[in-house]
């Protein structure tokens, strides 16, 4: 036996449904802010030089990229594309002991600031530097001493940031 339908059925109209996007731009919106929010423009403002194994530090401030170093178990080279990369300083200079200011290394630097000078650019006293995790020392204590013998007041290392969520 079949039930009579009821009266509210019988006047219902069949039009197209409708989608309602309220809710679903409420949560666009949402997700959107919350993705704002935790964007971080002070991210990672260099990319790490190709076969570089960079170490990690506690520092907070970020490197300038003014004038850039790469140190690698080969050499010092210019901070540019790996395939146009110049070698500046080779291993055999910097294992000399009895060298404590790389020449090579001075004479690109004086190039490259009596160059700013001639184009007009401010003179920026500031270098960056890449090294890998394994380069020596002694190294690195005479590219500092090339440096500011050359007239760079500031040297930055770029490194990882230590994290909690990094392995």
């Amino acid at each position: 036996m079949a039930f009579a339908p009821s009266k509210g059925k019988k006047h219902l109209r069949h039009d197209e449904a409708k989608l309602r996007i309220t809710s679903l731009m409420d949560v666009m919106t949402i997700t959107l802010l919350f993705l704002l929010k935790t964007y971080s423009v002070s991210g990672a403002l260099m990319k790490p030089a190709e076969g570089v194994d960079l170490p990690t530090s506690t520092v907070t401030q970020e490197p300038q990229k003014v004038l850039g170093l790469i140190v690698t178990p080969d050499g010092v080279f210019e901070d540019i594309a790996a395939e146009n990369r110049v070698m500046i300083e080779g291993v055999l200079t910097l294992n000399d002991d009895n060298v404590i200011t790389l020449d090579n290394l001075y004479a690109y630097l004086s190039t490259v600031q009596a160059r700013n000078r001639e184009l007009g650019r401010e003179e920026k006293r500031v270098l960056t530097i890449q090294g890998d995790r394994g380069t020596p020392y002694r190294w690195i204590l005479k590219i500092i001493n090339t440096c500011s013998t050359a007239g760079f007041e500031e040297v930055d290392f770029v490194v990882y940031k230590e994290s909690k969520y990094r392995g």
